[in-house]
């Protein structure tokens, strides 16, 4: 709780001052309050006793002001001058008060000036050496405004300033250095973005999970996931090469019913009985307008390992990997780019020189973007659909593969190799129920089995995803809103074509905006910790809450909206860490309590 406002006595000469006084009486009434005020016009009834409520009056406040005119030395009466006189009521206020060891401010009006002290009769010898508040009619309002300071016994803005050059001022400007080289490290820490870490991206996805329970990315109506369960197992027998021979059905029924892009999250490397019948229905399908687009698992001599025959017929082939994760994120894949060894160390050229291959993910094959083109500079790759728009542009990055507690390397996905370029993206994942909604998931029974019930032209223009839907196979736990769930890669790779689909592409700021974000945020800061000095410190600190809740507020709806991630824990790390070195200083500066 802070200190209630001081009780305020006017003293003043009628013939030199009422005018001032009222004035003035008005100014500090309407900011300390008028029972924190005391003016003798008005406030002494008729019937009292002037001198007991002067002493009173004396006696009850903190603080005298004694209006001091361009008359007040030298008034005089048929006695002679009236400071002179033993009964003379500006004499008795404030004699009393020096007397009570109040604290009196002069407050110097229309011109005049400061006694000395041999002008002054000797009771009121010790108010020359009160420093005196001029009160000017020109700029009336700011010298109104820095007497109240004083009477609270803040400083001005100014003079906080001032105070960090007194006699402390070498210590203090070492914490100053010492944080703000804390401040610049962070700063130039997060321009070069922690390329090695992703920490940035890693720090602010966890924006996403605020963000998802705001709104919720809409769902395209062209995606449909047809997922192999327990009931074809237990039909067809493990999963594996012999059902090559159910795809090529599959295949057959989907193109029927009017399949667009029939997409498999399944590579095809083993030779089986079957074989012969999936590359012919692949052929069939391509013949009749439908492109089927098949995962790819690893290289062999530099092509993918495939059936034989198999590279004929099919769209393209594209990387499985999905379902890792950066902080809060899930993340896929967009592309990733084979590069050569370089010939020597000295001799590696740019990155494009060296690409033996690109792969696109499955899902980014799926909306058609087969063009993938490289910005050696930026180190930037850039999705084009057949058509001529681009899906989808971001940075390029090494590729680091995991590894295991024990200091082992994890091949998750063994087409990712060490010395690759790879293109990921944050996936802003639909609600679970999206997908698995009968309108958006079908089974292979209800494509293929003895009672399917697809029919003709039910999947017209649709992109198809066919994977595993099988209890403990092929799921990725990830996070959604406050909420932890296990969903099938097929489900993700459906999740990536709904984002390029929806143009939904989750990104941070480019380094500059940034980086004029988080001086903003300092500077801000720094207002609000000098912002009214005076201020109680609980206020202030429901204030600086208020402002970080604003802020976080903002970041959140802005990612729900434009898919934008702010460096959320630097900003605010620059607005709380400027305020409180500004609270430091200011506290090490002035003989209060700590800052707040």
């Amino acid at each position: 709780m802070g200190k209630d406002p001081p009780r305020l006595f006017i003293s003043y000469r009628r013939e030199d001052s009422v005018a001032w006084a009222g004035r003035l009486y008005d100014h500090l009434s309407g900011h300390f309050g008028a029972d924190r005020v005391f003016m003798d016009i008005g406030q002494i009834a008729p019937g009292d006793d002037f001198v007991e409520v002067l002493e009173a009056r004396i006696n009850a406040s903190d603080l005298v002001i004694a209006l001091i005119g361009p008359a007040w030395l030298s008034a005089h009466n048929a006695q002679g001058r009236r400071l002179d006189q033993p009964d003379d009521f500006v004499r008795y206020e404030l004699v009393e008060a020096l007397k009570q060891g109040k604290r009196v401010i002069p407050v110097l009006v229309g011109g005049a000036r400061m006694p000395d002290i041999k002008e002054l009769p000797a009771a009121l010898g010790p108010l020359a050496r009160h420093q005196a508040q001029p009160l000017d009619d020109t700029r009336f309002q700011l010298d109104v405004d820095t007497l109240i300071r004083s009477i609270e016994q803040r400083p001005s803005l100014l003079g906080q300033f001032a105070q960090l050059m007194n006699s402390e001022r070498l210590r203090k400007w070492r914490r100053y250095s010492v944080a703000s080289a804390a401040l610049l490290m962070a700063f130039l820490a997060w321009v070069q973005l922690f390329d090695a870490l992703g920490i940035d991206t890693r720090i602010e996805s966890y924006t996403m999970a605020l963000g998802d329970l705001v709104a919720s990315v809409p769902v395209s109506d062209r995606i449909v996931i047809v997922g192999f369960d327990e009931k074809s197992e237990a039909r067809l027998g493990p999963f594996g090469p012999e059902w090559r021979r159910e795809h090529a059905r599959v295949i057959d029924r989907l193109v029927a019913a009017g399949a667009r892009v029939i997409v498999f999250d399944i590579y095809f490397e083993k030779p089986s009985a079957g074989d012969g019948e999936l590359i012919a229905a692949i052929g069939r399908a391509r013949q009749s307008g439908t492109q089927v687009i098949v995962g790819v698992n690893r290289l062999l001599d530099g092509q993918p390992a495939a059936l034989p025959g198999l590279a004929e017929v099919v769209r393209g082939w594209g990387l499985l990997c999905v379902g890792g994760r950066l902080g809060y994120a899930s993340v896929a894949p967009i592309a990733v780019l084979k590069l050569a060894a370089p010939a020597s160390a000295t001799a590696e050229g740019a990155a494009s020189d060296r690409v033996i291959g690109k792969f696109g993910a499955i899902g980014t094959l799926a909306v058609g973007g087969t063009t993938l083109a490289v910005d050696d500079q930026r180190r930037e790759l850039t999705v084009v659909s057949d058509a001529g728009k681009t899906l989808w542009r971001g940075p390029l990055q090494p590729v680091r593969p995991p590894v295991e507690r024990s200091g082992q390397a994890r091949s998750d996905c063994p087409l990712l190799t060490a010395g690759d370029e790879v293109a990921e993206t944050l996936i802003r994942l639909a609600p679970i129920e999206a997908w698995r909604a009968p309108a958006r998931r079908l089974d292979y029974e209800q494509i293929a089995g003895p009672a399917a019930t697809i029919t003709g032209g039910q999947l017209a223009g649709q992109i198809v995803l066919v994977g595993d839907g099988r209890a403990g196979s092929d799921e990725f736990r990830v996070l959604r809103g406050v909420r932890s769930e296990l969903r099938h890669g097929v489900e993700l790779h459906a999740d990536l074509v709904n984002n390029l689909l929806q143009g939904v592409h989750v990104r941070g700021l480019d380094p500059l905006p940034q980086g004029l974000l988080m001086v903003a945020m300092a500077a801000a800061g720094g207002w609000l910790r000098l912002f009214r000095p005076a201020m109680r410190p609980l206020q202030r600190r429901l204030l600086v809450a208020a402002g970080v809740l604003l802020y976080l507020a903002l970041t959140i709806l802005i990612y729900a909206r434009y898919g934008l991630l702010f460096n959320t824990a630097y900003h605010l790390g620059a607005f709380l860490l400027t305020y409180w070195l500004l609270g430091r200083l200011a506290a090490s500066g002035t003989a209060g309590g700590p800052a707040d």
